[in-house]
Parts: C-alpha cells; structure tokens; sequence
C-alpha cells in the first residue's frame, strides 16, 4: 500500500471563486426574495407556505451561486460550493440577527444544512460545467 504524502494533502480552496460565489448568492437570494414577495402580493398563497418558500429561496441561491464557483475553480467543487453555502449562510445568519434579533436562531442547523448540502451539489455540476 503506497503511502500518503503529506506534503501534498492540502486542498488549495480557490478563495476568489467563494467570495464570487457567495456575490452571486446573495444576489440572487435577493432576487428571489423580490419575486416571492411580489408572488404573496398579487397572489392568494396562505402564510403557511412561507417557510417552504424561505427555505427553497435559500437553497436554490446557494445551488446557483455554487455552480458559478465550481466553473470558476474548475476543480474540487464539493469544496468550494460547500464554502459557498457556509459562508451565505454566516452572512445570512449575521445580518438576520442585526434586524430579527429574537427570529435568528429558529432553524438555524436545517438551514446550514440545506445551504452546505444545496452548494455542495452545485459545486459539483459547476465542475462539470467547466
């Protein structure tokens, strides 16, 4: 059985493509977000279809803006894009908490975890698109 060189094993994340990804995140979290609200508007959804919404809303950004990153770094994109979801969701979770103090921690680990797994996935078809 060869050995492992250590030397080696490190995973060299290509930060400039998180931080594009995580911009286009958050754009198209605000996009999406825009377009759900002007969908209640005009529409008769129930409020009960709110948190389903919220929830998609923030999976499909991290997806999207982890496909961006994982073409950028053409390499390793169940890395980047799970970076990308990580840290959306940080800037999510912080900025939440400057203006819902008492709502920032309801959901907190599902939402990591949808945004981690969503952009860990599009990390990988970003690869692939590359």
């Amino acid at each position: 059985m060869p050995l492992v060189n250590k030397d080696n094993f490190m995973l060299n994340i290509n930060s400039l493509s998180v931080i594009r990804g995580t911009a286009v995140t958050l754009a198209l979290s605000l996009i999406f977000s825009l377009a759900a609200g002007l969908v209640y508007h005009f529409t008769s959804i129930t409020d009960h279809a709110v948190p389903w919404l919220a929830v998609s809303i923030l999976a499909a950004s991290s997806f999207f803006g982890s496909v961006s990153a994982g073409k950028n770094a053409g390499r390793l994109g169940i890395y980047h894009g799970a970076a990308v979801g990580i840290v959306f969701f940080f800037v999510i979770w912080l900025v939440g908490g400057l203006f819902l103090t008492g709502a920032a921690a309801v959901g907190v680990v599902y939402k990591l975890i949808v945004t981690a797994f969503a952009g860990a996935l599009g990390g990988m078809v970003g690869v692939g698109l590359s």
